[in-house]
C-alpha cells in the first residue's frame, strides 16, 4: 500500500491480518472466530492445517467466511485518508459465484465441466462451507458423477477421456453426496459402479482414495443387494489400496511418488491443490471408507472366500501392524478379521501369518470394548476351528494364554470373560504341557465362578 512517507499514518490494529501484517483485501473469518487476509489464510492452511493464532485444528476445507462489514471499514478509510496517499482496496472482482456456475453448469451440462476454468472455479468455490451446501443442493454432485462415469467410459476408439478426472474426483470428495441422493443416484448412473472399480485400478494414489470414499456414501444407504453382489474387481482394487497404505507407511510407495511430485509441480503454476498435510486425512478417511465397505460385504460367503483368495487377511494384518490410525480403524480391521474367520481358509492365512495372532492379542485390552469383543471372537474361532498343535504352540509363543488369563482378572465386560474362560477350557490339558504356563494360576481361574464387575460393585457397596 502506498503512503506519504513524511506524515505517519495510523492503521487501526484490526485492519492488520495476523500473518501478512498487511492491511487486508479481502478479509475472512474462520470457524475459530480470527479473521485474515484469505490469500494469506489460504497459503497456510496448505503447510500448516491449524489457525495461526488459536492453534486449533483447522483444515484447508474449513469455512472461510467473507467479513464484508470489516472490508467496507477498511475501504472507507481508505477513501478518508486518500489525500494522504492512501490507495483504496478494491472490491475482490473476478471471483467466481456459485449461483452463476451452478446456472452455467444447468444450461451447458457436461460441456461446462470440459472447460478447464469450470472445475478451477468451483473447487475455489468449494473452500467455503456454504458454497458447498448450494452445490450439493443444485444438484453439482449429480453432474460431477455423470462426467466421471462419461469420462471413464471407453470411446468408439476404445480411449478414455479422462481430462479434467483428477479436479472432478476431487471436487466431488469437497462436496461429498447427500445420502438421500445416493440410491437414486446408483438406479440412474449403472454405469457407476462400473467407472469407479475402473479408477480403483489405474495408478494415481489420490484418485483411488477419493473413489472409496464416494463408493462408501453411494453403498452405505442403498440396497444391500449391491454389495452383496459387488464385482470382486471392486475387492481386489480396495485390497490393493490397502496395501499401497502399508507400502507408504514405511516407505514412499511407488503409486504415490507421481501423485505427490504432480502436486508440487501444479502448486508451482498456482493450482489449488490439497497440501501434504491434507493427504493424511484423505488417506484415513479413504482407509476407514474401505475397511468399512469390506466389513459390510463380509457378511456374506461369497464375498468371504473372494475375499480371503484376494490375500485379505494378510493385507488386513499388515495394515494393523503397521497402521497408527487410532481405535476406529483398530476395530473395523478386528471386525473383518472375525468375519474372514468364519470360512477355514480364512483361519488359515491368520495361522499362516506370523504376526496374526500375535496382533490380535496385542489389541486385546488396549483399544476399546469393541476390539476386545471382535479380538476374542477371532481367537475363539482360530482356536476351535484350526488344528490344535498349530493353535496351541502359537498362543503359548506370542503371550495369548497369558492375555486371556488377564482377561479373566480384570474388571471386563462379563461376556468378554465367558469367551476368554472358553478358549483356555478347551485347551488346557495342552497349555499344562508348556514349563511357562503357571498350571496353579490357569486352574484357579478357570474354577472360580466368573463375576459382573458392575454386579460385583453393587454388592460390595450394598445397593
Amino acid at each position: 500500500m502506498d503512503y506519504v512517507e513524511e506524515e505517519e499514518i495510523e492503521i487501526p490494529n484490526y485492519f492488520i491480518c495476523p500473518i501478512s501484517l498487511e492491511i487486508m483485501k479481502d478479509p475472512v473469518t474462520t470457524v475459530t472466530g480470527i479473521t485474515y487476509d484469505r490469500q494469506s489464510i489460504v497459503k497456510w492452511l496448505q503447510k500448516v492445517p491449524s489457525c495461526p493464532l488459536t492453534k486449533q485444528p483447522l483444515p484447508l476445507d474449513s469455512d472461510l467466511t467473507p467479513n464484508h462489514m470489516l472490508r467496507r471499514l477498511i475501504q472507507h478509510w481508505c477513501v478518508e485518508n486518500a489525500t494522504r496517499g492512501v490507495v483504496r482496496i478494491s472490491t475482490p472482482r473476478g471471483e467466481p459465484n456459485v449461483v452463476e456456475e451452478i446456472k452455467n453448469l444447468k444450461k451447458f451440462g457436461q460441456d461446462a465441466l470440459k472447460r478447464e476454468d469450470t472445475l478451477k472455479k468451483l473447487e475455489v468455490l468449494a473452500m467455503e462451507g456454504n458454497n458447498r451446501r448450494m452445490m450439493y443442493e443444485g444438484g453439482v454432485h449429480r453432474s460431477l458423477i455423470l462426467f466421471i462415469v462419461k469420462s471413464t467410459c471407453e470411446e468408439e476408439d476404445g480411449q478414455r477421456r479422462i481430462q479434467g478426472l483428477d479436479e472432478s474426483l476431487r471436487l466431488l470428495h469437497l462436496i461429498g453426496v447427500p445420502l438421500h441422493d445416493a440410491k437414486t443416484i446408483l438406479i440412474e448412473n449403472y454405469r457407476i459402479l462400473e467407472s469407479l472399480t475402473w479408477i480403483l485400478h489405474q495408478q494415481d494414489f489420490f484418485n483411488k482414495a477419493y473413489t472409496i470414499v464416494l463408493l462408501r456414501n453411494l453403498t452405505e444407504n442403498t440396497s444391500s443387494h449391491i454389495v452383496e453382489r459387488l464385482n470382486p474387481e471392486v475387492f481386489k482394487g480396495i485390497i490393493g489400496f490397502l496395501k499401497d497404505v502399508v507400502n507408504s507407511l514405511n516407505r514412499m510407495s511407488p503409486s504415490l511418488i507421481p501423485t505427490v511430485q504432480s502436486s508440487n509441480a501444479n502448486a508451482c503454476l498456482g493450482k489449488m491443490e490439497p497440501s501434504n498435510l491434507d493427504h493424511s486425512l484423505v488417506i484415513k478417511q479413504a482407509v476407514t471408507a474401505a475397511l468399512m465397505i469390506l466389513l459390510e460385504a463380509s457378511s456374506w460367503s461369497r464375498n468371504r472366500a473372494i475375499l480371503v483368495d484376494l490375500g485379505a487377511v494378510s493385507g488386513l494384518i499388515e495394515l494393523e501392524i503397521n497402521s497408527t490410525g487410532g481405535k476406529r480403524i483398530t476395530e473395523l480391521i478386528l471386525g473383518v478379521l472375525s468375519r474372514l474367520c468364519c470360512c477355514a481358509n480364512g483361519r488359515a492365512e491368520i495361522l499362516a501369518h506370523k504376526g496374526g495372532i500375535a496382533v490380535v492379542t496385542k489389541r486385546l485390552l488396549r483399544v476399546s470394548p469393541t476390539a476386545d469383543d471382535r479380538a476374542l471372537s477371532i481367537l475363539n474361532t482360530v482356536s476351535k476351528f484350526s488344528p490344535e498343535n498349530m493353535v496351541v504352540e502359537e498362543m503359548v509363543n506370542v503371550g495369548t494364554v497369558d492375555k486371556l488369563c488377564c482377561v479373566l482378572r480384570v474388571g471386563c465386560d462379563l461376556s468378554l470373560k465367558e469367551k476368554a474362560k472358553e478358549i483356555l477350557k478347551d485347551h488346557i490339558d495342552e497349555w499344562k504341557k508348556f514349563p511357562c504356563i503357571d498350571v496353579t494360576l490357569l486352574t484357579k481361574l478357570l474354577s472360580s465362578p466368573l463375576k459382573d464387575p458392575l454386579t460385583e460393585f453393587h454388592s460390595r457397596v450394598g445397593v
